[in-house]
């Protein structure tokens, strides 16, 4: 519980400066490979004890279309079974599957940014060909280069092609 609750105060703390360094600056994806776990996944155990808590009883274990977190313990495993991990400057964070070997991740090159708003609240994602999605936040406005401005999400492919992957931020 103590690392969940340290793990709580580094993210109110980075968003809470995030939003006066990321003044008029560019921002790039940070490098995978330089990335850290934070804290251990998940027991067996501990997962069974979470999906009891949580769901009780698995619902329906066949379904098959719109599946639901608690219809099985398997559906609810693959969602679940994540440990929190942040970039080297401690800026992005992000639940990364357990069910993927962290060298496997820290090999991920970056394929997409994207940028959504919510009241006044901009939230970066960086996504990985292992499959991770690293975040981060800022009240700072950001934009991708080169895409139109939506209100939803301004999303870009990037990486293998060469493009990097950033965001502009005011």
């Amino acid at each position: 519980m103590k690392r969940y609750a340290f793990v709580l105060v580094n993210c109110i703390f980075a968003l809470f400066i995030s939003g006066s360094v990321m003044a008029g600056s560019s921002i790039q994806c940070p490098d995978i490979s330089q990335a850290q776990q934070l804290v251990d996944c998940p027991t067996e155990d501990d997962m069974k004890r979470m999906f009891k808590i949580k769901c009780g009883f698995e619902r329906d274990p066949n379904a098959k279309k719109q599946t639901e977190l608690c219809d099985s313990y398997a559906e609810y495993k693959r969602r679940k079974y994540n440990a929190m991990w942040e970039s080297s400057d401690k800026a992005f964070m992000g639940y990364v599957s357990c069910a993927v070997p962290p060298a496997e991740i820290k090999k991920g090159q970056p394929t997409s940014v994207a940028i959504s708003q919510k009241n006044g609240l901009y939230k970066i994602t960086c996504s990985y060909e292992s499959s991770a999605k690293l975040t981060m936040r800022t009240r700072s406005v950001c934009r991708v280069p080169g895409v139109k401005n939506s209100l939803l999400v301004m999303r870009a492919e990037c990486g293998a092609n060469g493009k990097p992957c950033k965001v502009e931020c005011d």
